[in-house]
């Protein structure tokens, strides 16, 4: 239950003045759609299952909140701080989070259609079974990751770092991932199907039975069928 209602919360916002201090506090199940949350304090609060849709996250911090099932759908989170934050199972549907630090954040089986996550800072998050169609991680820091079983079908990649990550069994079919670096990541059962590996560094890696269909190779040239292939 939360602490405070919709109402009250609006209230102590605008007493609060351009920073407002949330931290701590139990806001489970809150409604705070198209709330203005720009700059605010809230390192450990609990939002579980709140509806966060539309509102605006810009430069807050959520360093260790609690986040499970919460709906972000379309919200703004421009570099705003996540870092470590449990995001399991939460709706990020077309939410705006570039630049964002979510270092060691769990993203475990959220959903981020069509999320623009481009030049975020996610070494070591967890990102197993996340759906992503669409999602834009271009030029993102994902060092040390787990992507296991996740689907980012269509997903943008580009110039992201995903080295030492675990991509095995992940979905990343028709996804842009030209001028990534691969180096040390665990690929073995990926679907690389119809995918652009223009261009990707892969220091060290092994496609073991890695399918690559369709795919556009590092020195550009079109992979023609699927086998097990060994690039050292």
């Amino acid at each position: 239950m939360a602490e405070l209602t919709r109402k009250e919360l609006l209230l102590a916002l605008i007493s609060a003045g351009e920073r407002p201090r949330l931290s701590g506090l139990d806001l489970t199940e809150l409604d705070l759609a198209e709330i203005d949350l720009r700059n605010a304090n809230l390192r450990n609060t609990k939002l579980g299952h709140a509806d966060l849709s539309l509102a605006d996250l810009t430069e807050a911090d959520l360093t260790g909140a609690v986040l499970i099932g919460a709906n972000f759908s379309r919200a703004r989170a421009v570099r705003t701080n996540l870092s470590g934050a449990d995001l399991t199972g939460a709706n990020l549907k077309e939410a705006v989070l570039n630049g964002c630090t979510l270092v060691g954040a769990n993203l475990a089986n959220a959903q981020l259609t069509f999320a623009k996550l481009s030049e975020i800072i996610a070494n070591e998050a967890h990102w197993r079974g996340a759906s992503g169609n669409g999602v834009n991680l271009a030029f993102a820091k994902l060092a040390s990751c787990d992507f296991t079983s996740a689907n980012l079908s269509g997903a943008d990649l580009s110039g992201s770092d995903l080295r030492h990550s675990d991509l095995r069994g992940a979905d990343l079919s028709y996804a842009n991932l030209s001028n990534a670096d691969l180096s040390h990541t665990s690929i073995e059962g990926t679907n690389f199907t119809g995918a652009n590996l223009r261009g990707i560094f892969h220091s060290d890696v092994t496609l073991t039975d890695a399918i690559l269909t369709g795919a556009i190779m590092p020195d550009g040239a079109r992979f023609g069928e699927e086998l097990v292939m060994t690039i050292r």
